[in-house]
């Protein structure tokens, strides 16, 4: 098996509420392994809780999650970083760029200056200040406490798997109840039901009593070709290209957008670098469909002009406005004036 197949087996069984015999198997044989994960979770937080970090130069706005991959954290970032563009305030993006698509969408979205990739994110945020930003918006930043954040806002998925299985039993990276730390929780909801979007806002408000919570809805959306220009919708069938951590939730939302068309998938790991054998083969599947892919794979798949006149790009973007206490908060580290 290889460690494609291998991870996406492992997703399956994490987020499936039933895996089958195979992944309640596979379970029980992680389960042993999962003990030690937790003991040196709980070790390393202590640490860093007995040891604050130092101030920064500027303030840093952290988003990040519990669980690996696909709470929405790209969009949001998006979301906060066009909102304090709209107050007049200028914010960089520092990023660890484990994925280089979300290296070149944010340097498409800001600017290829505004965005600061690398290990070091304390010497990344250093740099934005010496550059004149007025903050930073720290990408997958809840497990980096390293770095002093002003903000610490942490996204749950409403689709995210219930109960906590943390790593490599399930795809928690820590337990609920590190959710305290945060100053916000948001519940981002694609898919998910209003009775989901309920149950985890009441987990989380036993969890975390007092941190100020809201939900952020992920609407698909907004059609584009490889280019980034706008562009009509699909007409017909469509195979669906996605390498993200929740293919599932693309595919439902292409079938809402889509109502009419007949979608077939070709889902690879997340952040899939594209070859172009990957490209001739999803050219060989089109048939007469349009192939439509989110705008993490747009900006890999752009460099194969062939791609270009068959490829439509959707993606989910957060509808509406921070809200109340998370508007004003942002407001005040910004040095801005909320509307």
């Amino acid at each position: 098996m290889t460690s494609a197949k291998l991870r996406r087996g492992l997703r399956n069984v994490w987020r499936s509420a039933d895996p089958g015999a195979a992944g309640r198997t596979a379970r029980a044989l992680l389960a042993p392994v999962e003990l030690p994960f937790r003991l040196a979770v709980a070790a390393r937080n202590a640490r860093y809780d007995r040891s604050p970090s130092p101030p920064t130069p500027i303030p840093v706005v952290s988003v990040g999650n519990l669980t690996v991959g696909g709470t929405g954290k790209t969009p949001v970032v998006r979301w906060l970083g066009e909102w304090f563009r709209g107050e007049g305030v200028r914010a960089a993006i520092v990023v660890r760029g484990y994925g280089a698509d979300e290296v070149a969408l944010y340097r498409r979205w800001f600017g290829d200056g505004a965005v600061f990739v690398g290990r070091d994110r304390t010497a990344l945020v250093a740099a934005a200040a010496a550059r004149g930003y007025r903050l930073a918006l720290l990408d997958d930043g809840f497990q980096h406490r390293r770095l002093h954040r002003a903000l610490d806002l942490l996204l749950v998925a409403a689709e995210d798997p219930w109960p906590v299985r943390m790593l490599p039993r399930g795809p928690y990276r820590e337990p609920l109840a590190s959710a305290r730390r945060a100053t916000h929780v948001l519940v981002t909801r694609r898919t998910a039901s209003r009775a989901v979007v309920a149950s985890w806002r009441e987990r989380l408000e036993r969890a975390a009593p007092g941190v100020s919570g809201q939900v952020v809805e992920l609407r698909m959306g907004g059609w584009r070709d490889l280019e980034g220009a706008a562009a009509e919708a699909p007409a017909g069938d469509v195979l669906a290209v996605s390498s993200i951590a929740r293919p599932q939730s693309f595919r439902a939302g292409l079938q809402a957008l889509l109502p009419g068309a007949r979608t077939k998938v070709a889902a690879f790991a997340d952040h899939h670098p594209y070859t172009a054998r990957d490209v001739a083969v999803l050219l060989g599947r089109r048939g007469d469909r349009t192939v439509v892919c989110t705008a993490k794979d747009a900006v890999k798949l752009a460099s194969f002009p062939e791609m270009r006149p068959h490829c439509r790009v959707v993606g989910f973007r957060v509808a509406g406005d921070p809200q109340e206490p998370l508007r004003s908060a942002l407001a005040e580290v910004g040095g801005c004036a909320s509307r």
